[in-house]
C-alpha cells in the first residue's frame, strides 16, 4: 500500500507562482477556414450583429438581400486581413420580414437567413 501525503501536495499547490504565466493579448490566432455564423439576435428589431471570420487577406463582400434579391445594403466591400469580425446592421428604416446576408470572399459564397420584426 502505498502512503500518500495530502498535506504535503497542498502546501506545494499553494506555492505556485501565476506572475509567469502566458500572456494572450500577445499571441495572435487565426481560423482555419472562411466561417459565417448566424446573426444574432436573430428575430431581430432593429440591429443585429453578423460575425464571420478568414483565414487569410481576402477581398472581403457582405451584403444584405430582401426576400425578392434585391440589394438593401453593403456592409463590407475591402480587402480584410486574416481573423474575426463583427458588422452590426440597423434595419430600422426596412420593413419587418425575412432578408439574406451573402458573404463573398475571393471566390466563395455564403448565405444565410435573417428576420427583421416590427
Amino acid at each position: 500500500m502505498v502512503e500518500k501525503n495530502y498535506p504535503q501536495l497542498a502546501a506545494h499547490a499553494t506555492s505556485f507562482d501565476l506572475k509567469n504565466t502566458f500572456v494572450f493579448e500577445k499571441c495572435t490566432w487565426h481560423p482555419e477556414e472562411v466561417r459565417l455564423d448566424q446573426n444574432y439576435p436573430n428575430p431581430f428589431n432593429p440591429v443585429t450583429v453578423i460575425r464571420f471570420e478568414i483565414p487569410e487577406e481576402s477581398i472581403v463582400n457582405l451584403k444584405i438581400l430582401n426576400r425578392s434579391g434585391k440589394l438593401v445594403a453593403v456592409l463590407k466591400d475591402e480587402i480584410l486581413p486574416a481573423g474575426s469580425y463583427q458588422v452590426a446592421w440597423d434595419a430600422s428604416l426596412m420593413p419587418g420580414g425575412k432578408y439574406y446576408y451573402k458573404l463573398q470572399v475571393n471566390r466563395q459564397t455564403f448565405t444565410k437567413t435573417m428576420t427583421l420584426i416590427n
